[in-house]
């Protein structure tokens, strides 16, 4: 029997703790938008004391003192923000994880799911610690809207839009990944390795024209597939990418994105 929606969110506020009100209610929205596609999301961790903070910022860091207090412990580093640097300090940041059908196991497995979680995260407002580029922190989502740490020590919040203004604005676009879903899509594909976009070639029938090379991480919307050429994607425009293990990854939309879409 898969995990009722309430049962994720009674969790979840539980360890949310002193957050700022809204961002409670942006979690609790955020929950609910992820079940509706069939993603059990959970919050593990919420606000932080500074103390709280120094336990986090030293696992990893065995002979770390905060206060004339070790905190150190064995393990892997998992922050790099000691006590008051942080935004989860401030209420407003939340950690996440998925969990079974069942609710009775952690998932903590970065794959699609996850990152459709931080998608839908971003499209409410929050920034995701899997986008930045010196420490990934995949289980993280804040939503400071710019404000740095000092100003968050002066007093300073974001404004928080209700939650209508966030739906009517999310429900603007269906994001998939770094791409939006649009109608006529049947897929994606997501470069693995450098390889070669192609375009029919308008001199020679049968033959192809390289267009330029694709980089690994770009993604593209895939609007018919064809068997030619060892089998080929198109991506819009006349362009091809080449089916090739290894070198390109594609999906299919979920049954849920495909009706939010065909309902708009």
């Amino acid at each position: 029997m898969t995990v009722s929606v309430e049962t994720l969110i009674d969790r979840s506020v539980k360890r949310l703790g002193a957050v700022h009100p809204s961002l409670k209610e942006y979690t609790i929205e955020l929950i609910k938008r992820c079940y509706k596609e069939g993603i059990l999301v959970q919050i593990s961790s919420g606000f932080r004391s500074n103390e709280d903070q120094a336990y986090t910022y030293g696992q990893g860091r065995p002979d770390y003192t905060w206060n004339g207090k070790v905190y150190g412990s064995k393990g892997s580093i998992i922050s790099n923000a000691p006590p008051g640097t942080s935004i989860h300090n401030y209420g407003l940041a939340i950690d996440y994880f998925l969990v079974s059908d069942d609710g009775n196991k952690s998932l903590w497995t970065v794959n699609d799911k996850w990152k459709r979680v931080a998608t839908i995260g971003k499209s409410m407002g929050f920034e995701w610690g899997g986008d930045w580029k010196s420490f990934k922190d995949y289980p993280h989502l804040q939503y400071n809207k710019g404000l740095t740490i000092a100003q968050l020590k002066a007093g300073q919040r974001p404004v928080f839009l209700p939650i209508k203004a966030v739906e009517d604005i999310a429900n603007d676009k269906i994001m998939w990944g770094k791409t939006e879903l649009k109608p006529g899509q049947i897929g994606k594909v997501t470069i693995l390795k450098r390889i070669n976009l192609w375009q029919d070639s308008p001199h020679e029938s049968g033959k192809l024209q390289m267009v330029r090379v694709l980089n690994p991480g770009e993604e593209y919307r895939v609007y018919r597939y064809r068997d030619d050429h060892g089998g080929q994607y198109n991506v819009g425009g006349g362009m091809w990418v080449t089916k090739m293990d290894g070198f390109i990854k594609y999906e299919t939309p979920s049954k849920a994105m495909l009706a939010k879409l065909n309902s708009k």
